[in-house]
């Protein structure tokens, strides 16, 4: 029976993450992943918010110690009593070894940025972006113009960048919805007939493989159109939905284009 479902995994500070996965810790940091075997550790030990991973060693010398801080209190004392309970017994009168070198160390493998994260992130430099902006033309207008007209900058700003954040967020939408059933792969999506998911659809893209698709009109067969490259990118056929959203997106892109002309014009103003 495998003990690892049984076994929490910590995650720490900088990245950092401790767990067990067959018989060996592994412990990965921003940059390097360590790969400790149940031979090599004498102790695991869990201090309040830090657990310790002291590899055996020999008589007279000092062990090296892995250390994990920053994670959860109550998985950090789990994980040393599941870990402690699973290593493998001293043999009685061997030499204790160094564990050290039964340690592999090499570089960590970045995992792969998932669509949600890379929004994320866009979003946050997007935002950090639009308040360094207000600060900046802020200490620009109370120096060239006068200090009250910081309050027009504040209000075009507000007004400015979540619409430009909004325009292109919206944009890819947008600009799929009118290509896709020109240039790319129309096919039959049939309704699944699924209770628990009742808008859901089923396609299947070039290489047979079964996709996914939700429409809410209730038809049994509707066409959608979607990329070769990227057979999730998914939009109906008929056009449906397009001109509001490029109605939507001309609105927003209109209304962040006026609050950015005020905005970049606010040195210019007189009081």
């Amino acid at each position: 029976m495998s003990i690892t479902p049984s076994i929490p995994i910590l995650r720490g500070s900088r990245g950092s993450d401790l767990r067990v996965t067959g018989a060996e810790l592994i412990l990965r940091r921003a940059r390097q992943e360590h790969r400790i075997p149940f031979a090599a550790v004498a102790l695991v030990h869990a201090e309040r918010r830090a657990v310790e991973v002291r590899l055996t060693a020999p008589a007279g010398t000092a062990p090296t110690v892995y250390r994990i801080e920053n994670v959860s209190e109550a998985a950090a004392r789990a994980f040393a009593r599941a870990v402690s309970a699973v290593l493998p017994p001293a043999a009685e009168g061997a030499a204790a070894v160094d564990g050290s070198t039964l340690v592999t160390t090499h570089d960590a493998e970045r995992a792969s940025e998932t669509p949600r994260e890379a929004f994320g992130r866009r979003v946050k430099r997007f935002a950090w972006g639009s308040v360094l902006a207000v600060v900046v033309m802020s200490v620009v207008v109370s120096v060239v113009v006068h200090p009250v007209m910081m309050i027009f900058v504040w209000i075009f700003g507000a007004v400015a960048f979540p619409f430009a954040g909004a325009a292109v967020l919206l944009t890819p939408s947008v600009v799929e919805r009118w290509r896709l059933p020109r240039h790319g792969i129309t096919v039959i999506a049939d309704y699944a007939h699924s209770a628990a998911e009742p808008s859901l659809y089923l396609y299947g893209d070039l290489d047979g493989n079964t996709r996914t698709y939700y429409d809410t009109s209730g038809s049994l067969r509707i066409e959608i159109s979607f990329d070769p490259s990227d057979p999730g990118t998914v939009v109906r056929a008929d056009g449906r939905g397009r001109w509001w959203q490029t109605i939507l997106l001309l609105v927003t892109a209109g209304i962040a284009l006026i609050a950015l002309i005020g905005f970049l014009a606010t040195p210019f103003m007189e009081v």
